[in-house]
């Protein structure tokens, strides 16, 4: 048997509001993002979810340290309060069963390091920002961890790393997220979104309130 995992979607999973919005109203608090440029931004955004969510336009042109400083503040101030307790005692007591932990999540990379971080967990696939000369172009590098592209990416990680991914669990809450939990031995949703909740009841798959 290869390694086993504990594979835990992030927003509306472990945390409650989508992290990349928290950071989105915070860089407009910080008056990185006028109120024009947010309104404008969410205005032409695209109606199909495979492209709106790889759009990363608001923050185009600013400097990868300031993007990695605001992230950071972004996270300990609005991010790291709202983890959820039952999500995290879940988390620990994989751990504890030395079950390896991957956070899998389409939110941002640079809000999602410090997360790894804290939890301590094994491997982090999340949202890269493609950069130029220092600064975000406003893309996303390479594949962006939604949908099938989750699954993609999880199961470069499975055989690179040795991971047993019938052998083990994965928490998610969208059916986006169906690819990942359809993949996995153990699956469970997680406040499931109410496609996700049709779909879980068909599978006789439990469900949890984190």
């Amino acid at each position: 048997m290869g390694v086993i995992a504990a594979i835990f979607d992030v927003d509306r999973t472990l945390v409650r509001p989508p992290t990349e919005r928290l950071f989105f109203l915070y860089l407009i608090w910080r008056r990185k993002i006028s109120l024009v440029q947010a309104l404008c931004f969410l205005m032409k955004l695209p109606r199909q979810a495979e492209y709106r969510f790889q759009d990363k336009t608001y923050l185009k042109g600013l400097a990868v340290p300031e993007i990695e400083l605001l992230a950071g503040e972004c996270y300990q101030k609005y991010i790291k309060p709202r983890l959820s307790r039952a999500g995290l005692a879940c988390l620990q007591a994989h751990k504890e069963k030395d079950h390896k932990i991957i956070i899998l999540t389409g939110s941002l990379q640079c809000l999602m390091l410090p997360l790894q971080r804290d939890l301590e967990a094994d491997w982090l696939i999340a949202a890269a920002l493609e950069t130029r000369e220092g600064r975000c172009t406003g893309a996303v590098a390479g594949l962006h961890p939604r949908g099938n592209h989750k699954l993609l990416l999880l199961q470069e990680l499975a055989q690179r790393e040795g991971i047993d991914l019938a052998s083990s669990y994965a928490y998610a809450d969208h059916i986006s997220d169906l690819p990942v939990l359809l993949s996995v031995g153990h699956a469970v949703a997680v406040n499931p979104s109410r496609r996700l909740r049709m779909s879980v009841r068909e599978r006789g798959w439990p469900m949890r309130r984190f």
